[in-house]
């Protein structure tokens, strides 16, 4: 089962909201410059028909803000069990000092005002590195405001997590008022970073310098500088002990400054159970496949790029240097096709095989054809290619294809549109009409099904059957995979549920459990050789999170194995892919790619959560 993902992306811009504000008042004088390199669920419980964002579990209590619930269907079956809490593995009820760390290593870092995940606040993440004329330089940080209405005076600030306070002045930055600064020592390579908070009222500041804080301590409370008053934090690698400036002539990232919160969300990901690296994400990218010699090929920032799946090291793809409008990996033959910005359509396996001249140089919709072949779509025009490049027919009746599916023999795809129909093709015949309804095609053993707004159906040539009847779904927030031992998953949302459904190979319901309860947002149903997982891409309007359950194929139990994020965040930037038969690689929001063993994931996981 293939989808097209960006049907899904275009239409999540309508459900993030992302608010990015300003307002840092220039600060004290600018000093030299100190150049660095350095670039959920709850645990065990039932889930329940009713409204949740991710509840938190910490060792260490931190800070919570509620926000106002967000609406969910009403439940027609039974609820799905849920268990298991990723966010609970590495946390410390209180920091141990260590070698390197006098007040102990990071476990988790949350965010400055009302952690965890900074859920409900005015603004904050949203600016750190633009350029403001009103100071001639860029912001060297975020600006912070608390949740709920009126001013944001006297609201509280917390540790982003354990570590040492390094500088605590309550007139820090004079008429700007307070500044404190916390040391963090983060993993076993003692990497450190250090959190700024700044513009704090000056009574408030009440630490003093080398104090021990955890994660989730009050650092004082927001005061009123000459802009009005809101937290300014930063992340930095330089100067633990004076306030700096605020803003820097450059971009702060080559001067010793990080993006906080997306450092933040980076520090998260990188630290869960079974991811084995993260790395920088370029915005825009979008998976292709496995290549060669364990590479897995991406396009970011229009540039064919390979990432070692083994060290997560990325660099360009030596095969072209050309920018790339889309790309497909033919999955019978792994053969890779790449449409350039010059309107050229190439076709790689361990050399360059050939190359077509297309109509012209728009990005073009392709999709595989058996033994090797590819269907270009350009607008209304067609044109399928054998694998050696041959045309072999072309027609005019192309529209924006919505999911697909190959079998040994034919293409059968889906248009998007609620009228358009699945469609077949094949290297002998030009696109056909097979059904009326559109929907997601997969392949079942030696059968073709249709998931469709209305149910499943079993694709035949003279007469299609329905095999499951369901409410009418909302198909850009459902979705359909096979199950390696035959049969298949649905997720089906309507306007009175969301469910997960299992199929048995005959077309016989295995069973139907309610998951209502789970962030709402656009999902994926994703398979590796060992597991079947769903995976919720989510908004609070901050933070676009990412959150991957497993699936127990026979009872339906869920188990909570990973939550990723970013803030700020690319709402267009968010995919799940399998990069073999063990791992998948997600890219969360532009924010980070990283590498997931679900599998070793999901042991840690279940040894760390008490039984049902």
């Amino acid at each position: 089962m293939h989808f097209i993902l960006s049907s899904k992306k275009h239409l999540f811009l309508t459900f993030c909201l992302l608010t990015m504000l300003m307002g840092c008042g220039n600060t004290a004088a600018t000093p030299t410059a100190v150049i660095s390199a350095s670039p959920t669920p709850s645990a065990t419980n039932t889930v329940q028909p009713t409204a949740t964002l991710l509840p938190t579990v910490t060792a260490t209590p931190s800070p919570t803000h509620t926000p106002s619930p967000t609406p969910t269907p009403t439940a027609t079956a039974v609820p799905a069990n849920l268990s298991g809490n990723p966010r609970t593995i590495n946390l410390t009820t209180a920091p141990e000092a260590k070698s390197g760390a006098s007040c102990g290593l990071v476990d988790r870092l949350d965010f400055p005002i009302a952690p965890p995940d900074g859920i409900g606040v005015s603004r904050g993440g949203g600016d750190f590195g633009q350029f403001r004329d009103r100071y001639g330089k860029y912001h060297a940080g975020e600006d912070w405001g608390a949740p709920g209405e009126g001013s944001n005076f006297g609201k509280p600030v917390y540790s982003i997590g354990h570590g040492r306070v390094m500088y605590a002045q309550p007139e820090g930055w004079n008429r700007d008022k307070g500044v404190v600064i916390v040391e963090h020592v983060i993993g076993e390579t003692r990497e450190i970073i250090y959190s700024f908070y700044g513009h704090l009222d000056p009574p408030s500041v009440i630490l003093e310098p080398g104090t021990c804080v955890q994660r989730g301590d009050l650092i004082g409370n927001i005061g009123k500088p000459r802009t009005s008053p809101h937290l300014h934090f930063e992340i930095r690698t330089h100067m633990p002990y004076m306030p700096g400036p605020g803003y820097w002539e450059e971009d702060p990232t080559v001067a010793g400054w990080l993006p906080p919160s997306q450092t933040i969300w980076n520090q998260r990901m990188a630290s869960s159970p079974g991811v084995s690296w993260l790395r920088a994400a370029e915005t825009g990218s979008q998976p292709v496949g496995l290549w060669r010699d364990d590479l897995f090929l991406t396009i970011e920032a229009d540039r064919l790029t390979q990432t070692n799946l083994e060290t997560g090291n990325a660099q360009p793809s030596p095969l072209v240097g050309k920018k790339i409008e889309n790309a497909l990996l033919h999955p019978q033959t792994n053969t890779l096709f790449l449409q350039t910005e010059d309107g050229l359509l190439l076709a790689y396996e361990d050399e360059l095989l050939w190359e077509f001249e297309l109509a012209g140089s728009s990005r073009s919709d392709l999709l595989p054809l058996p033994n090797g072949g590819v269907m270009v779509i350009q607008g209304k025009n067609m044109t399928g290619l054998s694998a050696d490049g041959a045309v072999l027919w072309q027609d005019d009746g192309g529209k924006r294809p919505f999911a697909w599916t190959l079998t040994t023999d034919s293409l059968i795809y889906t248009l998007s549109g609620a009228d358009s129909g699945a469609w077949t093709a094949s290297t002998s015949e030009p696109p056909q009409q097979l059904f009326a309804k559109t929907g997601y095609p997969i392949t079942v053993g030696e059968n073709v099904w249709l998931y469709a707004s209305d149910g499943i159906y079993r694709l035949n040539p003279d007469n299609s059957e329905l095999i499951y009847a369901l409410p009418a779904a909302n198909l850009n927030f459902s979705t359909i995979t096979p199950l390696p031992a035959g049969g298949a998953l649905v997720l089906h949302t309507d306007p009175h549920d969301r469910r997960l459904l299992a199929f048995n190979a005959d077309g016989s319901l295995r069973w139907n459990l309610s998951v209502a309860a789970l962030p709402s947002g656009p999902v994926e149903l994703v398979a590796t050789d060992e597991q079947s997982m769903l995976f919720i891409t989510s908004s609070d309007g901050n933070n676009l999170q990412t959150n991957l359950y497993t699936i127990n194929p026979q009872n339906g139990d869920l188990t909570h194995i990973f939550n990723g994020g970013s803030r700020p965040f690319s709402s267009n930037d968010t995919w799940i892919a399998q990069a073999d038969t063990s791992r998948l690689l997600i890219n969360n929001a532009g924010g980070a790619i990283l590498s997931l063993d679900p599998q070793q994931a999901l042991e840690a996981v279940s040894a760390a959560s008490p039984p049902n």
